[in-house]
């Protein structure tokens, strides 16, 4: 996975971040929980589905995993 581009949506009133959750979506203040998605404009289509007020979608590159 070194160097896959993600798209994390971050909602700015609250901070987090949507993440799935029992095959619906939620929310998490952990970036490492957020959901990742492949593409820009899918991110934005779930921020303006899931997301009551303005949100970023922001760009994550994964250059390795830590343990």
């Amino acid at each position: 996975m070194n160097g896959a581009v993600v798209y994390v949506v971050q909602e700015l009133l609250s901070g987090e971040f949507l993440c799935p959750a029992d095959g619906d979506v939620s929310f998490t203040p952990r970036l490492r929980d957020a959901g990742g998605f492949g593409d820009a404009d899918e991110a934005v289509h779930a921020g303006r589905d899931h997301c009551d007020g303005p949100f970023d979608v922001v760009p994550v590159i994964f250059l390795r995993r830590v343990h």
